[in-house]
């Protein structure tokens, strides 16, 4: 995995987030060196896609609810000339996050043809330090002003050096590299998270305030600042690339919101928040499973369910030796509960067929994807499955609705790969089948080399993973709903339920600077309702109204 995206996940590293869900859940994963087919039992699968399918889209499509006609060129750097660069992973993720605003066609930059931004509503170009030549043509277009353009990173010098006027004309210019740490960024007044390991920062200097307004400032270790963001008339800067050790409380929130208040001046939203009732399956507890919907319903917070309806541990690795198998249609009190709980506001996610793949466990193990711990304890991810492909990740999904539908549940509005892993084939298939997703993405650079959908580029050695802020379609088509927050493990004691509270407080109250944001966590039903009950409570007292799944993924 590329240096770049080892820590993009919101919080700490993405991987650090999937092995504590693991040790959630019941500490064991396997390695799924052994497939064992699923025994195919009563339940018919269903292949047609649900009704939130209708929601899918092309990549470049805006996310529901975005500004019509706004089409924005997301133009990246690369200094190689293959596609699988840095550059391409950060115009990417730079797409992804423009697509809540504005419908956007992603290319490399060493392609701009003079006038090419013309037929566009806003630019966004992204600059890594390892970027090769930019043309000429787009540097004049930049300086020439007739479209907003922001400029994520590096390589802003080269706007600057090929005209001695420019600098005056825009009241700041480019002084270099910033000589101290830089360890935080101040947005609206908040401080904002930056990790040591981010890397460099450009120093900017202004030269006329009049002129040149700073957005954002650097706090640097020993408390001075620096310009981070500077917008002077339709150029906006970031003074760095602010996607990769991401955390939850982290700068990429600015840029986030930087992107949207380019591309759009449509009024923001209310702050809205969810909340996601995570791995459910035929094992749940009926009675947990009521209480905590009744704890929500009285609070009038809607509720989604990520469930999976069959569960395997065929090697008996969390039952004491003995091989299960179980599936709603085995668990009817089960069902019982899951439609109490629809009538009390939940809505369902489908959460996998089984959560698991080959001989490991339901809840532990991936389903999409291949995956172990290793020495160290640490998730290491193999690559995808044998016989991954788009055809085999549908299969599952239609075996996963067949379940649903022969108890009689509704279809799931979104749908949530376990661990939120799978190949590029099965995020094809996610898309098809159900048009929303409700996670954090994983992403394959290649998949966006020419034009975004290139399975057979898509590089699983490079892959990387993208929280967002807000609603977003994504560069496989889907809708993603955000899950941003994180979660709340099993604590030991009163501190430590304190203290994971309070990440998860900090990442909303973070979350505020981003107009449009969607406050979203999910949470074991197991852990009942006291941790719960307060961070409803916390997250309410940050300015944020709880809204069903459906209000979120329709904008």
């Amino acid at each position: 995995m590329m240096r770049s995206s080892t820590g993009t996940a919101w919080g700490p590293a993405w991987l650090r987030l999937l092995l504590g869900v693991l040790t959630v859940i019941c500490g064991v994963l396997t390695m799924t060196s052994k497939p064992v087919a699923p025994v195919l039992l009563s339940a018919e699968p269903r292949w047609e896609p649900v009704p939130s399918a209708s929601l899918a889209g092309e990549p470049g499509d805006p996310a529901p609810g975005a500004p019509e006609g706004r089409r924005t060129l997301v133009l990246y750097n690369t200094s190689t000339p293959g596609p699988v660069t840095s550059g391409e992973v950060y115009g990417t993720k730079a797409a992804n996050l423009v697509s809540h605003s504005s419908a956007f066609e992603l290319r490399q930059a060493a392609n701009y043809q003079p006038g090419d931004m013309t037929g566009f509503s806003a630019v966004v170009y992204v600059g890594p330090e390892d970027g090769g030549p930019l043309p000429d043509a787009f540097l004049a277009d930049v300086r020439a002003g007739q479209t907003p353009v922001l400029w994520l990173g590096y390589d802003i010098n080269r706007l600057f050096d090929g005209d001695s006027g420019y600098a005056v004309r825009t009241g700041w210019r480019p002084d270099g590299w910033a000589e101290r740490a830089i360890v935080g960024v101040d947005y609206k007044g908040v401080r904002l998270s930056r990790d040591s390991q981010a890397g460099a920062s450009v120093r900017t200097r202004l030269l006329d305030t009049a002129k040149a307004k700073v957005l954002a400032e650097s706090i640097h270790d020993d408390d001075s600042r620096t310009p981070w963001a500077v917008r002077s008339g339709t150029l906006t800067y970031v003074a760095e690339i602010p996607f990769s050790y991401v955390g939850s409380t982290d700068r990429y929130l600015a840029a986030a919101d930087l992107i949207r208040a380019t591309l759009s001046q449509s009024p923001p939203q209310q702050a809205r928040a969810l909340v996601r009732l995570e791995d459910v399956g035929p094992t749940a507890n009926p009675v947990q499973l009521k209480q905590i919907a009744d704890r929500l319903h009285s609070r009038g917070v809607p509720f989604s369910i990520a469930l999976y309806p069959y569960y395997r541990d065929p090697k008996g690795i969390a039952n004491s030796g003995t091989p299960t198998e179980l599936r709603l249609v085995d668990r009817p009190e089960v069902v019982r509960a899951l439609r109490y709980m629809i009538d009390r506001g939940g809505t369902i996610v489908l959460h996998g067929y089984t959560h698991q793949f080959g001989d490991g466990a339901s809840g532990s193990d991936f389903e999409f994807y291949r995956a172990r711990l290793n020495d160290e304890n640490a998730v290491e991810l193999l690559g995808p499955v044998p016989g991954d492909s788009v055809r085999w990740a549908s299969e599952r999904f239609a075996l996963a609705l067949g379940e649903l539908a022969q108890v009689g549940l509704p279809d799931p509005e979104a749908f949530e790969f376990p661990h939120y892993t799978a190949s590029a084939a099965g995020y094809q298939a996610a898309t098809e089948t159900f048009g929303v997703r409700y996670d954090r993405g994983t992403y394959f650079p290649g998949w966006c080399s020419t034009k975004c959908g290139d399975i057979a580029q898509a590089d699983p050695a490079g892959m990387y993973t993208q929280a967002f802020p807000y609603l977003v379609r994504d560069v496989y088509g889907a809708v993603v709903v955000p899950e941003n927050l994180g979660y709340i493990p099993p604590w030991s004691d009163a501190v430590e339920l304190d203290h994971r509270i309070g990440e998860v407080l900090s990442a909303a109250r973070a979350l505020r600077v981003v107009d449009d944001g969607i406050a979203s966590f999910f949470f074991h039903p197991y852990l009942g309702t006291e941790a719960l009950d307060r961070l409803i409570d916390g997250i309410t007292a940050a300015g944020y109204r709880f809204v069903s799944l459906s209000d979120a993924s329709h904008r």
